[in-house]
């Protein structure tokens, strides 16, 4: 999808890692190979001045040095960072007061959360693909603000005046982009699970942290049952890891279960549920515990 993107820089900055591996998670998902993190405001402003990404994702309330102060620092000229560089910008608070401050700062593009992963590739395509034109005068310095939509437009790229990507009838977790997300999550699992061996507690906690990701990301884009089925192998996990030896084919079991998981759809939520019922009854009678009745 941005094949031809994949070698652009991109920092992502956010004092929650949690966020940042998500975003981070989306954009490895659509291709793009060079990400870098950055915790606050002035990381990311020493990030920016070393490596000048193409484009900068970053919370509108960033510790030290916040996203729109970073904005008008990079429009007004900051040393050898290219002013036009590409700003999208996360926030949970989209009044319109704010909206107006993003604007005038000079961000190109504005994510509000809960946002999707459908949400911020088309960000991301918009920065890419359909730049605004650079404005460069006395009173505002930025991408051009007319192409703002009317307040009748309702489709997806409203840019300011959209809180939230609509998918109509469908659960975020549905979206093929965040589907892809949980994919790759899935993959890794099952990479790590397939290199395991006996005692080995570090390749333990990666697997672990790996589980940890994927329920993450369910919980963001509201899939519950996956989710359930990341914290039964989690639990799984942490029940028996102090010896660094897994039953393979409970962890086999879980990986196939979330594969199908990310395959059916909303409709087909009691087959998903029977999945996870029975991924959890696995989790008991290996850890030799009854279910409640």
């Amino acid at each position: 999808m941005f094949d031809q993107y994949r070698l652009y820089r991109i920092i992502i900055a956010d004092s929650l890692a949690q966020t940042r591996n998500l975003v981070s998670e989306v954009l490895r998902g659509a291709g793009f190979m060079n990400i870098i993190h950055a915790r606050d405001g002035n990381e990311l402003l020493d990030l920016t001045e070393e490596y000048l990404p193409k484009i900068v994702i970053t919370t509108s309330r960033l510790p030290g040095l916040s996203g729109l102060e970073f904005t008008r620092l990079i429009r007004g000229g900051y040393r050898s960072v290219p002013r036009e560089t590409s700003i999208i910008a996360m926030t949970d608070t989209p009044t319109r007061v704010f909206l107006d401050a993003a604007r005038e700062s000079g961000v190109d593009e504005m994510l509000v959360r809960p946002f999707t992963a459908q949400a911020i590739l088309v960000r991301v395509r918009a920065v890419l693909e359909r730049p605004r034109e650079f404005v460069d005068s006395a009173k505002y310095i930025g991408p051009c603000r007319r192409r703002r939509m009317v307040e009748d437009y309702d489709g997806p790229m409203r840019r300011f005046i959209d809180p939230v990507d609509d998918m109509p009838g469908a659960p975020p977790w549905e979206a093929e982009p965040n589907r892809a997300v949980v994919r790759i999550c899935v993959q890794k699992i099952s990479e790590l699970a397939k290199v395991l061996t006996d005692g080995d507690r570090r390749k333990l906690r990666e697997i672990y942290g790996a589980v940890q990701e994927t329920q993450q990301i369910a919980d963001e884009t509201r899939d519950v049952v996956l989710a359930a089925a990341a914290r039964s192998l989690g639990r799984y996990i942490m029940a028996i890891g102090a010896a660094g030896v897994l039953d393979q084919e409970v962890v086999s079991t879980h990986i196939d279960a979330m594969h199908t998981l990310g395959m059916l759809t909303s409709a087909q939520h009691e087959e998903r549920q029977k999945l996870v019922d029975g991924l959890e009854r696995i989790v008991d009678k290996k850890l030799g515990r009854k279910r409640a009745a």
